[in-house]
């Protein structure tokens, strides 16, 4: 692995652990094993590490939402619930986009432009599913129950982080599925 990507990857660990005021530039030279000053040579700030770790998010979701476009609503459904349950780690980490939003107001505009591509396309997704899977019935209500979906798994993966347990995002997505295939709609 290369300097950048180990940056890169560390960074993203950081972010998601200690949120974006919870780390500093030091950190993850340390971690990488570089000087802080080598640190510059790849990133001019914090803000722009963080703007990239946030688009690496980003391109990362798409590549795994790219691959499932061809398979039924549920199969899609399940892979973006996956990515909260099994990729993030619930209980110890956050996605990358809520280890912003506690400092939203003093984030510089790049990274706050990442963030919200990230999730717009989160719920552009779910929208996605909505209307393929018959959750609802025209785009406004398929906005709706995605947007409901990213509020419950988003208070999900908080309460587990705070609780240092996987066990608020696991029924949460329990209940998910149960109310998908029981009643068709979920929300």
């Amino acid at each position: 692995m290369d300097t950048r990507t180990q940056i890169l990857s560390i960074a993203s660990d950081l972010l998601q652990r200690q949120t974006v005021n919870g780390f500093s530039l030091q950190d993850v030279a340390d971690r990488v094993g570089i000087r802080k000053a080598s640190l510059f040579h790849h990133y001019r700030n914090k803000e722009a590490l963080v703007a990239d770790v946030l688009e690496n998010s980003l391109n990362g979701f798409r590549r795994r939402m790219e691959g499932m476009r061809n398979q039924p609503a549920q199969r899609q459904l399940e892979a973006f619930l996956d990515i909260y349950q099994r990729h993030i780690g619930a209980g110890s980490r956050l996605c990358s986009v809520s280890g912003v939003t506690g400092d939203w107001d003093h984030l510089g505009e790049e990274p706050r432009r990442w963030a919200l591509a990230l999730l717009h396309e989160q719920c552009g997704w779910l929208a996605h599913i909505a209307e393929l899977g018959g959750y609802a019935r025209n785009t406004e209500e398929a906005d709706a129950w995605a947007e409901q979906v990213m509020v419950r798994i988003q208070g999900a993966m908080l309460l587990s982080r705070v609780q240092s347990t996987s066990l608020p995002l696991e029924r949460t997505i329990a209940q998910l599925r149960a109310e998908c295939l029981e009643t068709g709609t979920m929300g």
